[in-house]
Order: structure tokens, then C-alpha cells, then sequence
């Protein structure tokens, strides 16, 4: 595919248009022991090495562009050194065209990445191998200090002459507005989002079935101050409509931090986040309390170890995180140290008694990261990390383990290399 259209290109190529290829490769390297959720008795360590290798081709004419991006995504030793490969690890991650109406109006159509302000509610996703992207239409205005982007998405299983029920693990569509402004110091950001779930509806009385779609809507501003020796940040989304169960959903996310360089390449950042939990000895309750942050890249928030909204910890007791980090930057290094203190912000039931007897303490333990990276030239690093979880016994009625023996932690190592892309490409980090 790419051959021929190099080749084709290549034939038409005029004064007025550019083709450019390119490529990335990143290899990780880890150990896990109790990452996601707490270590069980007995429970061995496993390490592997995965990878990814991309390649894109890019045409760009004056009034229109068009980029594919393939990717191979596999574990070390998953298809025997002489087997033929039939486990699906090459894919599309990207393939969209682009037209240019003005300097400041342009429409992106295809399968494509989005990722806004710190990717909390769409991100990229670019720590997992595979990455995250949307086959969506994005609209785009542009200028100097502002940015405002309507996008949609609409998904079906397959072409089909009579309608059929949506059964893949995905959002049935979306539509949503962010708008962008920089005034000196400050970004300030606005986004709405409305998030179409397919449901099957079952009839009580006659067992018949009904598909219809789910909306919810989240709405939020985040406000970002950079200042030479203070820097700070405080957002808020809230999530009303119905969730992909058809329970009535009332929800929030709020963050502050604020930051402090006394020295150049040192920073600390202080903070904390609130995400709304259900209370989980509230037999009474109908309406779903907990916050969802849909399609961000959430590896970046809350702990590298991942045991908050990675695929996790959804519909439940909610979370507040109190975290403190120290980050320090010398030539080509980078050094890394973070905390972080974790709480349910509701009730989480004592599995040991009733329905409705609750734990007296809310605490789900604690969290320390360290990372180091290494500047080896532009587009090529070298990253890596060990992070340790301190479980309690929140945490074990929530997630059903047997014991609090055994040392949660993992580790890891990677190298990244993006040519031509970023001075220093850092992976899965929030500075």
C-alpha cells in the first residue's frame, strides 16, 4: 500500500505540493507485580518487552492533505521465529484527508487521533502500544489566540442493507465543541461532549428487544496560568444524561495544582483531584454518582501503576488523589519523583458485614513514582521508572483481594524514537 503510493505520488509531484514519509519505534520493557490492582498471595512477578513501529506517508498540496499512518503493535516472542504471522499486529492508526478552506478554516475526515488541553477527557493515548483514535469529521478554526473544533463521530458494525444493533466495544457516536484561548500567560479552555452509547432495551412484559442509544454529556473549563516562577491549573467537568446502563448520571471531576521553580529545571507541583464516586452502601440510590473520563489518556493521571480509571475502577466509589511531585531537568537528563495519597470520595461497604455497613476509613492507600529519562539526540530517549504501591484495606474490599502481604510494584524501561517530531519525546510522563 504505501509502496504504491509513494509511487504514485512520486509519478504526479508538482511545484505546489510535498510528500513526506516517516516513522517511529518504541520498545518497553517491564516488571509487574500487583500493577492495576494489589499483588495476591503466591502471586508471581511476569516481565515481557512489547513494541510498536510505525510508519506514515504524508501528501500536502495547498488546498488539501492526506495522511496514513500504519502501525505494528506485538510482545516479544508472541509468533514462533518461522511461524507465518496471522495474530492481526498491523493495523491502521491513522488515515484521514484534510481540506484547507482559509489560513484558518480546515476540515480533518478519518480516522484520526484527538487529543485536547492535558488529554484528561480525549488524549492520544500514546503510553499503550496501540495508541487511541476516532473515525470522526473535526471542523477547525484557528488564529493566533484562539482555537474552537466541532467534531462528530458516527460507528457501525458494517455496511448493511436493514439496520443492525452496534455490539462493538465502542461509543455508537459523538459529537462535541472545544474552544481554545491563550491571553498572555494564561489558556483558558471550554469543551462540551455528547457521548451516544448503544443499549439493548429488553420489554418486561414481552422479552422484546429495542435498540436505542444512551447520551450523556460533560461539560468543562480548565484554566492554565504559566508564569517564570509560578505556574498553576484548576479544571471541572460535569457529566449528566444517562450511562451506558440507562441509569440516570449526575457526575463530577475538579483539579487544582499549582507549581513552583526555585531554581531553573526544578519544578514542584502540588495538587489534588476529586473524581465523584456512588456510594456503595447506599442501597436507595438510583442515580450513578461516578465520573467517567471516557477517552483521555488517563496512564497519565492518578499513578503510573494504573489502578485508577485505566480500564478500572469505573461505576464505583470515586477517588480523590493528593499528590506532590518533583520534577528536575539537567542538560539531557530528566529526573522524576511523585506521591500520591488515595481516598474514596464515598462509601465503600466492609464485605466482612452487611449490605449497608460501611468501612470506617475511605482510604485506598498511597502510590510513589519515580522516573528517569535520557535525552540520547533529537527524537531518540531512553525512559524508565519503578513504582510501588501501598495497598490498604479500602483497597481489598473494593478489588477482592486476600492479602496485603505482598509488594505491589512495577518497573520498566523503554526507548522512543521519533524523528523529527519532538526535541525530546517523553511517553506516558505528566511534567
Amino acid at each position: 500500500m504505501f509502496c504504491g503510493l509513494v509511487l504514485g505520488v512520486a509519478i504526479s509531484q508538482s511545484a505546489n505540493a510535498q510528500f513526506q514519509v516517516n516513522g517511529q519505534y518504541m520498545a518497553r520493557g517491564e516488571y509487574r507485580h500487583g500493577y492495576q490492582t494489589l499483588a495476591d498471595t503466591n502471586q508471581k512477578s511476569s516481565v515481557f518487552i512489547s513494541q510498536r513501529a510505525r510508519i506514515s506517508a504524508e501528501y500536502k498540496h495547498d488546498k488539501f492533505k492526506i495522511h496514513i499512518s500504519a502501525q505494528d503493535v506485538r510482545t516479544w516472542g508472541s509468533v514462533a521465529n518461522s511461524a507465518i504471522d496471522t495474530k492481526g499486529l498491523f493495523s491502521i492508526y491513522e488515515a484521514y484527508g484534510e481540506l484547507y478552506f482559509s489560513k484558518k478554516f480546515n476540515a480533518k475526515i478519518g480516522r484520526q487521533s484527538i487529543a485536547y488541553d492535558d488529554d484528561r477527557i480525549f488524549g492520544s493515548l500514546d503510553w499503550a502500544m496501540q495508541g487511541r483514535r476516532h473515525d470522526a469529521a473535526v471542523l477547525k478554526y484557528t488564529d493566533s489566540t484562539w482555537a474552537v473544533h466541532v467534531g462528530a463521530a458516527y460507528n457501525q458494525n458494517s455496511e448493511s442493507n436493514k439496520f443492525i444493533q452496534y455490539t462493538v466495544n465502542n461509543y455508537k457516536e459523538f459529537e462535541y465543541l472545544w474552544v481554545n484561548k491563550v491571553y498572555k500567560k494564561f489558556n483558558f479552555s471550554f469543551l462540551f461532549l455528547n457521548n451516544g452509547m448503544a443499549y439493548t432495551k429488553v420489554d418486561a412484559a414481552t422479552l422484546k428487544k429495542d435498540s436505542i442509544t444512551l447520551y450523556s454529556q460533560t461539560i468543562g473549563l480548565r484554566t492554565e496560568y504559566k508564569g517564570d516562577k509560578l505556574n498553576g491549573l484548576i479544571y471541572g467537568y460535569y457529566q449528566t444524561g444517562k450511562d451506558n446502563a440507562n441509569k440516570e448520571l449526575s457526575a463530577f471531576d475538579a483539579c487544582a495544582e499549582i507549581g513552583y521553580k526555585p531554581i531553573k529545571g526544578l519544578q514542584l507541583s502540588l495538587g489534588a483531584e476529586l473524581m465523584s464516586g456512588t456510594s456503595q452502601t447506599d442501597t436507595s440510590n438510583k442515580i450513578n454518582h461516578s465520573f467517567n473520563p471516557l477517552y483521555g489518556t488517563n496512564h497519565r493521571f492518578n499513578g503510573y501503576m494504573d489502578y485508577f480509571y485505566v480500564g478500572n475502577h469505573l461505576n464505583t466509589v470515586g477517588l480523590m488523589d493528593g499528590y506532590l511531585k518533583v520534577h528536575y531537568t539537567y542538560k539531557k537528563i530528566l529526573v522524576g519523583l511523585s506521591g500520591h495519597y488515595f481516598n474514596a470520595a464515598t462509601e465503600i461497604r466492609d464485605r466482612r458485614k452487611g449490605v449497608t455497613d460501611k468501612l470506617t476509613s475511605n482510604h485506598l492507600g498511597g502510590e510513589v513514582d519515580f522516573t528517569m529519562s535520557y535525552n540520547y539526540t533529537d527524537g531518540v530517549s531512553i525512559q524508565g521508572g519503578y513504582s510501588q504501591f501501598f495497598g490498604t484495606t479500602g483497597l481489598q474490599m473494593l478489588r477482592g483481594t486476600s492479602s496485603l502481604s505482598p509488594t505491589s510494584n512495577w518497573a520498566y524501561v523503554m526507548v522512543i524514537i521519533r524523528p523529527g517530531t519532538v526535541k525530546w519525546p517523553k511517553v506516558g510522563l505528566k511534567m
